[in-house]
């Protein structure tokens, strides 16, 4: 089920930044396989041959979180879930492609009972890579690269990416991320 999946080079406009890896589902956007009273888009997704509708809510201040982030780092879209569903998503979600790259649950490596997002198979230095995940197993190979952050389900007062974009800009001006994360534990 895994393979080693490594990025391509570094863009030359991207040359110099580092590299943010974003979970989806519960960093990003809230989905829901039932009908919600509260969603800010519909998918349509082919699930086991059938034809699913797919109700996501984005987390708050997302939008700005992404525009924000581009500007300094090559940003990656890392999930454990199927591109037939992640794709469709973040077609609606990053409209405006600020999001270099996608991987998904074939590029993850199935530990313990879950998939691990290992960092050391993107091509990328890990002093220069930053993970941001709600779930821990997510970078249990690298929990010195990860910023966690907390569920998100709907709390529309949620102010953590909002909150994400300062410190962010603080870690950026770390030569090695591991150090600035280091001092958050």
């Amino acid at each position: 089920m895994s393979r080693i999946m490594t990025l391509p080079p570094m863009r030359r406009e991207d040359h110099g930044k580092k590299t943010l890896v974003l979970d989806l589902d519960e960093t990003l956007v809230h989905s829901s396989f039932r009908p919600t009273r509260r969603y800010d888009f519909i998918i349509n997704v082919e699930i086991e041959g059938r034809m699913t509708t797919v109700y996501v809510l984005k987390r708050p201040y997302v939008d700005r979180f992404l525009e924000a982030i581009s500007r300094k780092f090559e940003v990656v879209v890392f999930t454990a879930s199927l591109r037939k569903y992640a794709d469709p998503l973040l077609d609606v979600l990053d409209r405006e492609n600020l999001i270099q790259y996608r991987l998904y649950r074939n590029s993850c490596r199935p530990m313990q009972g879950g998939f691990v997002k290992d960092l050391s198979r993107l091509g990328r230095s890990l002093g220069q890579t930053i993970i941001v995940d709600n779930n821990p197993h997510s970078y249990l190979l690298q929990p010195g690269n990860a910023i966690p952050i907390g569920t998100y389900i709907d709390n529309p007062r949620d102010r953590e990416l909002l909150d994400l974009i300062d410190y962010l800009d603080n870690v950026d001006t770390y030569e090695n991320v591991t150090t600035a994360l280091g001092s958050r534990r």
